[in-house]
């Protein structure tokens, strides 16, 4: 190890030999740290760099992990922490794990990308993101969007194009209670807590030099947000109940479906934000791309047919004109659902119009990125439910009666229908009706309350 007083002296040392590693102050004389590191990459063959100062704040230490230094931490910290931290960059580096400069004209991976389907300028621009952050392997990626619309299959591809040889690990924040989330991530040891009978290991131990996901990162608790910072700035954790620190070596992916600052302000600490936003990919509402639609369709079609062991079914015309007029509040995530659902209701292995029609009104009005509304807290007693389409007839209807034409149903007489009968069939069970329709117990609720059920 060499050690030089200020940038200048440091950027002539590195001209005369090559480094693995670099540990950089911002503040030093003549030339500050920054720009020593801008230097430094311009070299055919840069070191890793970890910027080591007293003097960094959230702001530098986002635009640091932008710029594509691999760590930031600030002084005073621990020797055997960094001492670890450096040993492991230098080894991924003589290994030839990571390349330091994005290429001008990145290869994509197919394999890594083939899932993220789509020639639109959107798609093009989401696979591009995946290609730019897959060689930095420290780099903390956030994404960013709507439910429905392929966050963890982007994490999945930034995965596979980073190091597919390794665990891809997902946790769902929202879905983890509060009391187990600390042993969910960290693991623990025997004792720890009651019904601790044995050492478990946490998911940042199972991903190992791979990827962690965490989904829906905004719904994490907030006494949690703060261990979780403390191990992305040491990248060491401990066990519940343990006193043996472990190194976090796998690469940190979060997810949120809250795109407002705002809304992340509410949920989330602005520091782990920063932290976890080193670098961010938005995903697009389908309605953003609907050109790719078509090709989407047929992409589910025939993954359907393979899991199944079937021919895929063909997609006419008209069928493809109905899916490319609906407005798709669901995403991506519901155009899978419709094509499944006409698959099943394909006739001589042909979906045509009336069979996307079919699947599309099984799930008209249940979108799950509408706002949701507070429903009041359902009472004991449940009325009688009127029957399907017992409504009364209007002079409108009654001229149609009369003239011997029978009226065709509407879009919402045959969602009515539906629920109502799904419901009574489920004993009024809310929760099984729920499961039935694939719907949120909130929205069903809502739909009877508006039919009258109280």
């Amino acid at each position: 190890a060499d050690a030089v007083l200020d940038g200048r002296s440091a950027i002539e040392r590195l001209r005369a030999e090559p480094y693995d590693v670099m540990l950089l102050d911002l503040q030093m004389a003549n030339m500050d740290g920054m720009e020593v590191y801008r230097l430094a990459r311009g070299q055919s063959s840069p070191p890793a760099t970890i910027i080591h100062s007293a003097h960094v704040d959230v702001r530098t230490a986002v635009l640091a992990i932008r710029a594509g230094v691999q760590e930031v931490m600030q002084k005073p910290v621990p020797e055997q922490i960094l001492t670890a931290r450096i040993r492991e960059l230098a080894a991924e580096r003589r290994a030839g794990a990571r390349r330091l400069a994005v290429p001008e004209d990145p290869v994509e991976p197919p394999d890594a990308l083939m899932r993220l389907v789509g020639e639109s300028t959107p798609m093009t621009e989401l696979r591009r993101h995946v290609c730019r952050v897959a060689n930095f392997r420290d780099l903390a990626v956030m994404i960013q969007g709507p439910t429905g619309t392929g966050k963890e299959l982007v994490a999945l591809a930034i995965h596979a194009a980073s190091c597919p040889a390794e665990p891809f690990v997902s946790v769902n924040c929202a879905a983890v209670p509060e009391h187990l989330f600390e042993s969910e991530l960290f693991g623990h040891e025997a004792g720890a807590f009651t019904n601790a009978k044995a050492s478990r290991v946490g998911l940042f131990e199972e991903a190992g030099r791979g990827t962690l996901f965490l989904d829906e990162i905004g719904e994490m608790p907030f006494a949690l947000q703060a261990k979780l910072l403390r191990v992305l700035e040491t990248r060491q954790f401990r066990r519940v109940g343990g006193n043996r620190s472990r190194l976090l070596a796998a690469r940190v992916v979060s997810a949120t479906n809250r795109s407002s600052a705002a809304e992340l302000r509410a949920r989330m600490r602005p520091d782990l934000y920063f932290r976890l936003a080193g670098y961010t990919i938005p995903t697009p509402p389908l309605s953003a791309h609907v050109a790719d639609v078509p090709d989407l369709a047929r992409h589910f079609i025939e993954d359907f047919g393979k899991r199944h062991d079937m021919p895929s079914a063909v997609l006419t015309a008209r069928a493809t004109d109905a899916l490319i007029a609906h407005r798709w509040p669901g995403n991506v995530r519901e155009l899978r659902a419709v094509m499944e659902s006409a698959s099943v209701l394909a006739r001589d292995g042909v979906i045509d119009r009336a069979e996307v029609e079919a699947a599309l009104v099984a799930r008209s009005g249940f979108d799950e990125n509408e706002p949701k509304t507070p429903v009041a807290p359902e009472p004991r007693k449940i009325t009688s439910i009127p029957p399907p389409m017992s409504r009364s007839i209007e002079s409108t209807d009654l001229a149609t009666a009369r003239s011997g034409v029978r009226r065709r149903p509407s879009l919402p007489d045959l969602q009515r229908d539906m629920i109502l009968s799904t419901f009574e069939q489920s004993q009024r069970n809310l929760s099984h009706a729920a499961r039935e329709l694939g719907i949120p117990r909130s929205t069903l609720r809502a739909r009877l309350r508006k039919y009258g059920v109280r």
